[in-house]
């Protein structure tokens, strides 16, 4: 069972739909836009972030941290004035870092961006033998390995892969806590429908539920084992050509007769993503802050945001964040004591999140 300062704590959690605009008003969306346009919108995501002259949410948020270490009694806050900003993938945390020390010149020195750790990194003597053969390490870059130092060193930003900084990484403060006060989620993770393995893995689990069902098509067709098996055989073809043909989270829908809901499931998945990512930051049960940054998030609640006269609410048809928060609440509910004790307190957190019209 966790300690119940630890609930409290991680009870007393934010949470917040922040998304960001262009110079027209219109809500800056990251996932579903094509790989070409993507740099320039996280450049935009990050300088709206930034804001004229350092004087945007980052910088209020980093203010807000430092107040709280100041005026706490409970050590809850105190040294962790730094925030992690999650991306997909590697690139795009080199662009969104490159993009905010170039748009705030003061802190250039502060913020970081991870590497894996295949990246080799060279000596200043190494370059004068290597500097026709090796690029040298970009300005601001952290090794993967050495994530756990973040703490220590003087970087007050890092921005990294969601799937680079799971389970396995306690990444604390002098005071054995948290580092990262608080956590960005720069963009809505989505996987790629042609990635081979997540295929397998989603035809594996499908194949255990068709086994299990009596009443499952493939055993109501066909006379013996044969040509049972040969009509499982065309359905998981099936599945599977309809899996790559998934496109927007929008224009997801459910098979009855393949067992197959993919929004459910990628609610579930995206949950299991996002309570790794925030565990970073509840090390030493100290509560934290969040922020969902892409307007692919909840679009109706972005769109309203720029225009409050629309009336129209996300839903978990619309939105994966309120998909996502439904099913940790399910996972939270009374009925199912494991997840009750160990989700409940972030399910309440994610219950009173600020700014999603839902």
């Amino acid at each position: 069972m966790p300690e119940q300062g630890a609930r409290d704590a991680i009870a007393q959690s934010n949470f917040k739909f922040l998304p960001q605009f262009d110079q027209k008003k219109k809500p800056l969306r990251i996932s579903g836009m094509s790989e070409g346009r993507k740099m320039s919108l996280f450049q935009e995501i990050a300088r709206s972030l930034v804001g004229s002259n350092g004087t945007g949410h980052l910088e209020q948020e980093l203010g807000e941290l430092k107040r709280l270490g100041e005026n706490d009694l409970d050590n809850h806050w105190k040294d962790r004035d730094r925030l992690l900003l999650l991306v997909n993938s590697y690139d795009q945390a080199r662009w969104a870092a490159n993009e905010i020390r170039n748009c705030w010149s003061s802190m250039q020195n502060f913020v970081y961006h991870l590497v894996p750790d295949n990246i080799e990194t060279y000596t200043e003597d190494d370059f004068d033998e290597l500097a026709k053969f090796v690029k040298p390490p970009d300005k601001g870059a952290l090794n993967r390995a050495d994530i756990e130092t973040f703490g220590q060193i003087k970087g007050k930003i890092l921005v990294a892969p969601m799937n680079a900084i799971g389970r396995g990484f306690n990444i604390l403060n002098a005071n054995g806590k948290a580092a990262f006060g608080a956590v960005y989620f720069l963009t809505r993770p989505y996987p790629h429908p042609h990635d081979t393995q997540a295929i397998a893995q989603e035809m594996n689990r499908r194949a255990l539920e068709w086994a299990d069902r009596a009443d499952f098509l493939a055993w109501q067709q066909g006379d013996g084992i044969v040509q049972r098996a040969e009509k499982v055989r065309q359905l998981a073809a099936r599945y599977w050509r309809s899996v790559e043909q998934r496109s927007y989270y929008k224009t997801l829908r459910d098979n009855q007769e393949l067992l197959a809901f993919p929004r459910f499931d990628l609610a579930a998945t995206t949950a299991g993503l996002v309570i790794q990512a925030v565990g970073r930051l509840l090390r030493g049960g100290v509560p934290f802050r969040g922020y969902f940054v892409d307007a692919a998030w909840a679009p109706k609640s972005a769109a309203r945001k720029a225009d409050p006269e629309l009336s129209e609410l996300d839903t978990e048809q619309t939105s994966l964040l309120v998909a996502m928060l439904l099913r940790i609440c399910d996972y939270a509910s009374e009925e199912n004591t494991v997840g009750n004790a160990l989700y409940k307190p972030l399910a309440d957190a994610l219950e009173r999140i600020e700014d999603l019209d839902w």
